[in-house]
């Protein structure tokens, strides 16, 4: 029979559109098991390549745990700064950095947050390389934008005067703490704390707690209504 000579740029853009799906296998495979306990063979099987192809792109397991968790923290900042950029007085800004925050837990696997706080656990005092430069890159403009729309928040009268590094610290706590201890708040509340109902709950009742501890008299109520989130690959 006559042999089908294979098509080389064909076989190259599979190979490269192979890579999302590389990446999105280590995440599952790395939330599940831990960096330590995560297979390179599980994850090719996961995204049906060969276990040579993942070595071709990302040549260690360590390179493809920093190349994860890089891809979920762009991904994360790129959403909450474009949101945190529109011209909106800070209260308006605050909520934006808010409801991204959600929109991201909801969109996204579990995984992907279940990943980097795996990763800022796992180091405990000590430092790790991975997430010193990822944080410098992705999470620092970040909170540095927080803390600057606080400051114009208490200067405009619409904000408590409170101390704008240690708000962060307690408003990002308020999100993080619970998709962390989530397999916990499954057992003591019988529920999924994943659910679509019960990220829009814990939504709601963060934007509230906020608005009674920051809003002054003079500050606009945050709007608990979120907007419709656009659809996302013409779904």
């Amino acid at each position: 029979m006559p042999i089908i000579a294979k098509n080389p740029a064909r076989t190259a853009q599979k190979a490269l559109n192979a890579k999302p799906g590389i990446l999105h296998a280590a995440v599952e495979e790395f939330a599940e098991q831990g960096f330590a306990g995560a297979r390179m063979d599980a994850i090719a099987k996961a995204a049906g390549v060969n276990i040579a192809l993942v070595f071709y792109y990302f040549k260690s397991k360590d390179l493809l745990y920093k190349a994860a968790l890089e891809d979920i923290l762009a991904t994360w900042h790129a959403r909450v700064l474009a949101a945190m950029k529109t011209p909106q007085p800070p209260h308006g800004r605050l909520l934006a950095y808010l409801n991204t925050y959600f929109d991201f837990a909801q969109q996204e696997s579990p995984a992907c947050l279940r990943v980097v706080h795996q990763e800022v656990m796992r180091q405990g005092r000590s430092t790790s390389p991975h997430l010193t430069k990822l944080a410098l890159k992705y999470i620092k403009p970040i909170h540095q934008a927080l803390r600057q729309i606080i400051r114009e928040g208490i200067a405009a009268g619409e904000f408590q005067a409170l101390d704008p590094e240690h708000f962060v610290y307690s408003m990002n706590g308020m999100m993080n703490s619970y998709f962390v201890s989530s397999s916990v708040i499954r057992i003591l509340s019988g529920h999924d704390p994943w659910s679509k109902k019960s990220i829009e709950t814990r939504r709601h009742e963060v934007t509230k707690f906020i608005q009674l501890a920051l809003l002054t008299s003079r500050g606009d109520a945050l709007n608990l209504t979120k907007p419709q989130a656009p659809m996302r690959n013409g779904q």
